[in-house]
């Protein structure tokens, strides 16, 4: 049987313009490549986030967005690699407000491409994820758009037990065992202290250690929360027949103001010593003149 295609990048013109019309939600996928001990593959956060929105899209419908691979480490003010004695990061990291600026022209595209819902999925959190969550509220507020934005890490949509998403942990090598099975050895050890640890876990031996079959009633309660949020998503969906998406120079505005008005709220503003305590509380849209 023939499977039908989810990935934007994978289809003919014709194939995502009707992919579109038929159920008009897209997903986007996002994370990096980080250490996550010496038995998952760098790439955790994203690999899960994109596995995740491919099987959600694959099995309630939509689009995956291409991909991208690029988030937010190794701040200088805010180096977490670097407290954990890592000496290579091996992240694939890019500044913060670079980052956020990027969510902002990604959701004009799925705008400006017909899509009525757009759900974020998030691999790396801490706290990004709700600075991510700022810039899709403010985008719709201030352009007027239609779109229906779901913005979540990943651990968000797990109701599986208690498991509440870690780093490298029994949550998300679990996940990653279920999705992507040949990216965990187990087996592997840290290397040589030339770079430091890998951000790992030391798994109990007498213990339950990780599984696969854990991991995908991990993935299977994911899957079924996104199709709960993708259903909603599209109910609350009101078009109108003149709306027109903005364009890039339009989203360059909505940007700055963005960033002059909310920076200071940011999680990705603080710095090591200040993440506890997390930024100043975001006093609302209204209370900023929004």
């Amino acid at each position: 049987m023939h499977e039908e295609k989810v990935r934007w990048e994978e289809m003919f013109p014709d194939e995502l313009l009707a992919a579109i019309e038929k159920c008009p939600v897209c997903y986007m996928a996002y994370g990096l490549a980080e250490p996550h001990g010496a038995y998952n593959a760098l790439g955790l956060d994203w690999l899960k986030a994109y596995a995740l929105c491919e099987r959600a899209a694959g099995a309630h419908g939509g689009v995956v967005a291409p991909p991208f691979c690029w988030h937010v480490q190794e701040r200088p003010e805010f180096d977490w690699p670097k407290t954990q004695g890592v000496k290579q990061s091996l992240c694939s990291s890019i500044p913060g407000d670079l980052f956020l600026h990027t969510v902002l022209h990604q959701l004009r595209v799925f705008d400006v491409r017909g899509f009525r819902a757009a759900i974020l999925v998030t691999g790396h959190y801490g706290g990004v994820e709700n600075d991510m969550r700022l810039v899709c509220e403010y985008y719709t507020r201030r352009t007027g758009s239609p779109l229906q934005v779901c913005c979540i890490a990943d651990w968000e949509c797990i109701s599986f037990e208690d498991y509440r998403g870690d780093h490298a942990g029994m949550c998300e090598t679990q996940q990653l065992m279920a999705l992507r099975p040949e990216l965990v050895d187990l087996a592997r050890e840290e290397p040589s202290p030339k770079s430091g640890p890998w951000c790992g876990t030391r798994f109990s031996k007498e213990g339950a250690g990780p599984t696969g079959d854990v991991g995908g009633k991990i993935v299977a309660s994911q899957i079924e929360n996104l199709g709960r949020i993708h259903k909603e998503l599209l109910a609350d969906y009101r078009g109108t027949a003149d709306w027109v998406p903005p364009n890039q120079n339009d989203v360059d505005d909505v940007w700055h103001r963005f960033e002059r008005l909310t920076r200071k709220y940011w999680m990705l503003s603080t710095n090591w010593e200040e993440y506890g305590a997390g930024p100043p509380s975001f006093p609302g849209w209204e209370a900023l003149g929004e």
